[in-house]
């Protein structure tokens, strides 16, 4: 039975492999761990499924080959839930054809972390979560992340405090990244579980199996999401009865009835 969630949400339940890309075709957008938060702490109380279940999430994490000293964390969309030209990139690597080592091809944008900064397997208290890099990260903490990406630094507190108020308990939160390979770099979706499991996060999920769980939002509007693969894919497109030709395709002669989406750049 598919999940009661607030409207204009809707659950992805299956393989991350075959259920992202059905996503990102739908014109939604995978929400992020701070997304979920914020939802969360809004609409949690009328929509108790947000805080029942764990949710996959659009925030990435990459486990370098022969790397014990650090892992990487991308975020895939920006502080409006907006998918990015990278983030979108590294989002349609997850497909059918996904492999482990797909990771080694996104090279900008990721966030670095020490793995002995990283507190692992182990509940933590509302200081420790502050104080946490991955978390402060997720979270998005104007201090640890691009300021396209940043969202309010009291989101971490606000939802350690209600994460605490449902478990009646004064650690939570625990972090589990994955070990590094020795033969591959290792791409993995940010996890983050209920309110049964202390509202974990998890990086180490393999998104073949079968019990992944997506929330699509619906930020992109069509037209948007026309323009980007327009851009993407460097191809005309009609949308309501007006054709629209980026610049590089040369199969289509611009005029005055044409508009060139060279200005949207």
């Amino acid at each position: 039975m598919a999940l009661k969630l607030p409207k204009g949400m809707d659950e992805h339940y299956g393989r991350n492999v075959d259920k992202m890309p059905e996503l990102l075709k739908s014109g939604r957008v995978p929400m992020s761990v701070s997304g979920i938060m914020q939802t969360r702490l809004r609409q949690g109380n009328k929509f108790p499924n947000l805080w029942n279940n764990y949710f996959d999430t659009s925030d990435l994490v990459i486990y370098p080959k022969r790397n014990n000293k650090d892992i990487y964390i991308l975020l895939t969309v920006d502080n409006q839930e907006k998918i990015t030209k990278k983030g979108k990139k590294a989002l349609e690597l997850i497909t059918n054809n996904y492999t482990s080592n797909n990771g080694s091809t996104i090279e900008q944008g990721l966030i670095k972390v020490p793995r002995n900064k990283v507190t692992t397997e182990t509940y933590l208290t509302k200081d420790q979560v502050l104080n946490e890099q991955i978390w402060r990260i997720l979270a998005r903490h104007p201090d640890e992340v691009p300021a396209g990406f940043a969202k309010d630094k009291k989101l971490l507190g606000k939802y350690f405090d209600e994460v605490a108020s449902r478990t009646n308990s004064l650690k939570n939160m625990t972090l589990y990244p994955r070990n590094s390979s020795e033969d591959k770099t290792i791409l993995r979706m940010w996890c983050i579980y209920g309110i049964e499991n202390m509202s974990t996060a998890s990086g180490k999920e393999p998104m073949v199996s079968n019990f992944g769980r997506l929330i699509g939002d619906t930020k992109v509007s069509k037209l948007e999401k026309s323009v980007m693969d327009a851009l993407s894919q460097k191809k005309s497109f009609e949308y309501k009865g007006t054709l629209y030709v980026p610049v590089q395709d040369k199969k289509e002669k611009i005029n005055s009835h044409h508009f060139s989406l060279s200005s949207l750049n």
